[in-house]
């Protein structure tokens, strides 16, 4: 709920060279100690981590408040020792960043105690920045305090009901709010799967109210209960079921979630689709080390490629997110059939243009951009950019 841990403070990514460095969080005994976005870990007190997994290491890197731990990593071709500290990291709520011409992106990892009155300053910085749109990813985000999604509410809709309330008895006590305010942009919520509860009362409660103009991404989790905690005299609480909850226009949730207005599958489409929506025409993603930059600002999500032969393959969902299509499997043939730009391209895996893994599709990119010249592409060894205008 308030969302802090005991470590060192940085997020570790997971790459078939290692595991990476991706991102430092300021302030944290990493930032002191004068560890790097893009460092290879190699080595904890001094142990080669070479074969041991992802959670293995962060076991590892974790312990203790105050007790020290020393990092190895490769920079480059120099190997550096990192001596530091673990302390409480207190991981941000919320993020934000703007994305040029004035399009706002704000993004709540949960709805804990304090995320409504940052969003709230952080929606007042961007609109000082000046924005004419803004993006409120909630992707992964599992929810939290009601009382949270109701202020949050309170940024976008005067007033209203935020939730109707279904006990036991089959009451109805609708949640309601007032001395909202409206903002004078077009909204865009971005979900998944893993979005739920609280994430799903804001959402639907938007949605209804018609402040958000779309709503982007993949069906919510569908967890429409409300818990409350009754204190224990032994320190603990007990946490109880005690009401469903439907939309402010009485849709259900519960175990059925929440249907997005544009169905988006993948981290970086979704980010792509919902900045063609918001009113950016040309996106260039990058992938490198480090992570995943969408127009030169370092994101939070990540996409895999693979290299076979001499070449490369780029998910299928993001190819056609670049170019504003629309993709389609057709399971006779093994293929995909992409729709851009007024035409139609279909690539089967038996002529190599194609790779199926693990439930996911990867075009080769060579043979797309023959297809689709609107899409520019470049893959120096450290880095590949792809760059397309939306069709």
């Amino acid at each position: 709920m308030e969302n802090n841990y005991v470590g060192i403070g940085v997020r570790i990514s997971n790459e078939k060279e290692g595991l990476f460095i991706a991102e430092v969080f300021d302030g944290s005994p990493a930032k002191k100690s004068g560890m790097l976005a893009g460092d290879q870990v190699t080595a904890v007190d001094g142990v080669s981590i070479e074969g041991l997994n992802l959670d293995d290491v962060t076991s590892k890197i974790m312990g203790p408040e105050g007790t020290k731990v020393v990092i190895t990593v490769k920079r480059g071709q120099e190997s550096v020792v990192l001596n530091m500290s673990r302390q409480t990291i207190q991981l941000p709520v919320v993020t934000h960043k703007r994305f040029d011409p004035g399009v706002g992106y704000i993004r709540v990892t949960g709805f804990s105690s304090e995320a409504d009155e940052e969003t709230a300053a952080q929606l007042a910085d961007l609109k000082q920045q000046g924005i004419n749109s803004l993006i409120l990813d909630l992707r992964d985000n599992p929810g939290g305090l009601v009382d949270t999604a109701q202020n949050m509410a309170k940024l976008f809709v005067k007033e209203g009901i935020l939730i109707h309330t279904k006990n036991k008895n089959n009451v109805d006590e609708p949640v309601k709010f007032t001395n909202g305010t409206t903002q004078p942009f077009p909204v865009y919520i971005l979900v998944n799967e893993n979005s739920a509860s609280a994430s799903e009362v804001l959402t639907g409660a938007l949605q209804d109210y018609n402040v958000a103009a779309k709503v982007i991404g993949m069906n919510t989790f569908g967890k429409g209960s409300v818990q409350t905690l009754f204190p224990l005299t032994e320190g603990g609480a007990l946490k109880v079921t005690i009401e469903e909850y439907l939309t402010p226009k009485l849709r259900k949730v519960n175990k059925v979630g929440l249907k997005p207005d544009i169905e988006v599958d993948g981290d970086v489409p979704q980010l792509v689709t919902a900045l063609h929506e918001a009113g950016i025409g040309k996106v260039s993603v990058a992938l490198n080390k480090s992570g995943v930059t969408v127009n030169q600002i370092p994101v939070d999500d990540y996409f895999n490629v693979v290299k076979d032969n001499g070449q490369l393959y780029v998910p299928t969902r993001l190819l056609t997110a670049l170019l504003g299509g629309n993709i389609v499997w057709n399971g006779e043939t093994q293929s995909v059939d992409i729709t851009a730009y007024g035409s139609m391209h279909s690539y089967q895996a038996a002529a190599g243009e194609l790779l199926l893994q693990n439930g996911s599709s990867y075009v080769n990119v060579n043979k797309f951009a023959e297809s689709y010249p609107q899409l520019e592409w470049s893959d120096n060894g450290e880095q590949i950019v792809l760059t397309a205008a939306k069709g």
